[in-house]
């Protein structure tokens, strides 16, 4: 275990400069704490000695830009006095074909301006050049600005113009009517090639390309082409990139008698049944658009409440070692939604808000299902088969809160830089079942929009939910009158059967099993949580 410590500290700065050095992170973390726990001499001091440097870690990462809008509009790089590239964003790697670790001088021949980048990184002087560095899709080059970095011997490298993006292309067709063909032409224009290679890439006449560039300025009442590819760089600025967080539903509020805020929002038929859908640390609050249109016929009124610390619900201290006091807030919102009786279908953590509040509930509740449930940590072995990244979070909440919670805001970090594309491999990493249902792009886009959810005000959600399932909520649960039912995929890889088994059988509930579904089940096999609800629902 010596010899992991060092490489666990020097992870944790690492880490911060290069988010792509999160999964090395995990690993140091797990190996030398994890394991650690075993080994009780000599682990508090180094538990100590790694909390220490968090705080200093922490500094560091505030000076560094996160998962910014900017940073996936535009290409974005580091650099130090010697010139050495770092922290390249994925536009930047694609654009220039550059690697972290890389030489500038290997994009930039003129040595005086690179002297002069040196010097400016190193904070010899307070003038910065700039950059031209060629463009290897287009052959042309892209004007780059340099910037304090905020961080001493660190520059930060980023293009003037943003690049054209699928939401700027849709903005276009919206704002100024361009049509698909003209659109492509537009972003083609932009990004810097000629109408000659446009129309080469297009496969069409230069004279086909020229008759739509002709419609283009008119139709965006622009004077020449140059000033409808600078329009258009405005447009790429100003719309919103895939992965952007947005709503398709109305954001509604309820103001408690505690003056703290709870927001909500709804699903399915606004006549039907009233049921309460507990989300998870994952997911967001939303099912997918065809169970949405199911609940309408069938009459369900699916109303999902943010829980405390996510989305624009305030937090609420108490529920930390009370969850059970989540039934008034639940009280509180089936009055105002005129409602005395109503289900609960929960999801992951949720399921602990639902099982403990429930016994409170008893003159309202008419049952509970408990979809892919987080039960209690007996032990640190209870995730030893999960995806790392949902294991390490776990363990950390019982030993190092301070290192949960810099892991948690450089994961979050990680997640927005990254993308959509690459969460699902970064959350479900290993996890067969999940992968494989975020090959949905509908479902894809659920858990995506949902990390945003979760973190909108910070990662205090995120890290109050691991709290949650380290401690031992099972004592807070007390006598259910409703019945209790439990929806588990049979290939859920973050909570195996046999603690599934073992909290049901606790609580007097049935089990019902989901073939080749994951952890992501109520999103990719939304149909069994609706048929089980009403079957729930009718005693059968």
């Amino acid at each position: 275990m010596k010899n992991s410590v060092p490489d666990l500290i020097g992870s944790l700065y690492s880490a911060a400069l290069d988010e792509r050095r999160f999964n090395t992170l995990i690993a140091h973390a797990e190996s030398a704490l994890a394991n650690g726990v075993t080994e009780t001499a000599g682990f508090d001091e180094l538990r100590q000695e790694c909390e220490k440097h968090i705080a200093q870690a922490e500094e560091l990462l505030a000076t560094l830009p996160g998962g910014e809008e900017e940073e996936r509009l535009r290409p974005v790089f580091f650099t130090d006095q010697t010139a050495k590239i770092l922290n390249p964003n994925r536009i930047a790697e694609d654009l220039f074909g550059i690697e972290d670790g890389d030489g500038l001088g290997l994009l930039l021949p003129d040595s005086g301006v690179l002297q002069k980048l040196c010097r400016f990184a190193g904070g010899r002087t307070d003038h910065a050049p700039v950059l031209r560095l060629n463009n290897q899709r287009t052959g042309r080059p892209v004007v780059m600005i340099v910037e304090a970095s905020g961080k001493a011997g660190l520059a930060r490298v980023a293009a003037m113009d943003a690049l054209w993006h699928e939401n700027a292309a849709r903005a276009t067709q919206v704002l100024y009517g361009l049509t698909a063909s003209e659109t492509e032409v537009l972003g083609l224009l932009t990004d810097g090639h000629s109408p000659a290679e446009t129309a080469r890439l297009r496969g069409r006449s230069v004279e086909t390309v020229r008759q739509q560039i002709r419609a283009i300025i008119q139709k965006l009442e622009a004077d020449g082409m140059q000033e409808a590819v600078q329009l258009a760089r405005a447009v790429a600025v100003s719309s919103r990139v895939d992965g952007e967080q947005h709503r398709e539903w109305d954001r509604l509020t309820l103001t408690l008698p505690d003056g703290r805020s709870l927001e909500y929002c709804e699903q399915g038929s606004p006549a039907g049944d009233l049921v309460f859908f507990l989300h998870g640390c994952l997911g967001g609050v939303r099912l997918p658009q065809e169970a949405d249109r199911v609940m309408r016929r069938t009459g369900i009124r699916m109303v999902a409440p943010a829980r405390p610390w996510h989305g624009q619900t305030s937090g609420n201290p108490l529920a930390l070692d009370q969850p059970d006091v989540y039934a008034e807030d639940l009280k509180r919102l089936a009055s105002h939604l005129n409602a005395r009786q109503f289900s609960i279908v929960a999801y992951d953590v949720g399921v602990i808000f639902a099982l403990t509040a429930a016994s409170h509930l008893n003159d309202h509740l008419k049952s509970v299902l408990c979809v892919a449930a987080q039960p209690p940590m007996r032990s640190l072995s209870d995730f030893a088969t999960a995806p790392q990244q949902q294991r390490i979070f776990a363990i950390l909440a019982r030993i190092s809160p301070p290192l949960l919670r810099y892991l948690a805001v450089l994961g979050d970090r990680k997640l927005k830089k990254e993308g959509a594309e690459r969460f699902a491999r970064t959350v479900f990493g290993g996890a067969r079942a999940d992968l494989s249902a975020c090959e949905d792009p509908e479902v894809l886009e659920l858990m995506w929009t949902g990390h945003h959810f979760h973190v909108e005000n910070g990662s205090d959600g995120f890290i109050n939910d691991c709290r949650m399932i380290a401690s031992n909520w099972l004592a807070r649960v007390g006598q259910i009158e409703a019945p209790v039912h439990f929806l588990h995929g049979t290939e859920d890889a973050s909570i195996h059967a046999e603690r599934i088994k073992a909290l049901a059988a606790t609580v007097g509930g049935e089990i019902s099993w989901v073939e080749e579904a994951g952890h992501t089940l109520p999103f990719s096999h939304w149909q069994h949580v609706i048929s089980q609800l009403r079957r729930t629902e009718s005693g059968l």
